[in-house]
């Protein structure tokens, strides 16, 4: 492909990521039922201004009385009362898996890209909070946040840029998280491929679950989950190279209960691992996904 053809394929609307098109994202970041779940988890609903809720207990002389939790005293039939505890924004890592696997998809959009989408959403969602970014490829990065966002999303934008040129990466994800220094108390959200973990991973993210809360975002496409039913489709590993049968009944059956095992394996491998799993689909758009909060395993 000369320098031209290439230049153009990646200002085609399935594979270009432009600024504008993450900053569009905050129109709709803070809305459905994940903000609000995320909005709750920062004490942002219902909550004593400048203060974040802490625990519920047992009524003791000396509480006060308009933190009384009315619901939970007529169902228990004792009064309980709301703590609460000065407000502190947890810092959140965010670490995106931009490594060549993620450079395929068979639909509207490669999963690299519907995870720089992602990232940029769950940025917009915690925009007040303290934001670090890293990007795991051939020129692996991090940036932070300092004020406003821009930053880092041009930061997605020019790695996602970068990956497209599918460059084998030096070290694996697992190293990555291992040259992390994250500080105590902070969350740390990983958004990658569906693929089994391998054991150096799993390791990595046991270590870091002891400190820190764990969310993971696994990108699936749908013909990593089943095939078409007509046509062949041409497939390549390594020097090998064969063809995928969709024609055959009995052929996509053992297809799809392949790539059924596969998904499981990785789900029991990481549900003891993390605080939450959840799952997206890379033939679907991440707005309509998040407005539905998504497909959340735990």
């Amino acid at each position: 492909m000369s320098l031209t053809a290439e230049a153009h394929a990646r200002q085609h609307p399935d594979i270009a990521l432009s600024l504008d098109r993450l900053l569009a994202i905050r129109l709709w970041a803070r809305t459905g039922p994940r903000a609000r779940v995320h909005q709750a988890r920062q004490g942002r609903l219902g909550r004593v201004p400048g203060l974040s809720f802490r625990e519920l207990r047992v009524y003791q002389a000396g509480d006060e009385v308009r933190h009384i939790d009315w619901r939970v005293t007529a169902r228990l039939g004792r009064p309980y009362t709301r703590l609460y505890g000065e407000e502190q924004d947890q810092a959140h890592w965010l670490l995106l898996d931009l490594s060549p696997a993620m450079y395929f998809g068979s639909g509207p959009q490669l999963k690299a890209r519907l995870g720089c989408e992602l990232a940029a959403a769950l940025l917009w969602q915690g925009e007040t909070q303290a934001n670090t970014l890293i990007c795991h490829g051939s020129e692996s990065s991090l940036a932070v946040q300092r004020g406003s966002l821009l930053p880092l999303l041009q930061t997605l934008c020019r790695q996602y840029e970068l990956g497209l040129d599918r460059a084998p990466v030096s070290h694996s994800l697992a190293q990555t998280l291992a040259r992390l220094n994250l500080p105590q108390g902070a969350r740390l959200t990983l958004i990658g491929d569906h693929r089994p973990c391998e054991p150096a991973l799993r390791q990595q993210l046991q270590l870091l679950g002891r400190r820190h809360d764990i969310h993971y975002w696994q990108i699936r496409d749908p013909l990593e989950a089943a095939l078409p039913e007509a046509g062949q489709l041409a497939v390549q590993a390594g020097r090998r190279s064969g063809w995928l049968d969709g024609g055959s009944t009995s052929f996509r059956r053992d297809y799809q209960e392949a790539a059924e095992d596969i998904a499981e394996l990785g789900q029991r491998q990481l549900l003891p691992l993390v605080q939450r799993l959840y799952r997206l689909d890379n033939g679907k758009p991440l707005q309509r996904q998040w407005q539905e909060g998504g497909c959340r395993l735990i």
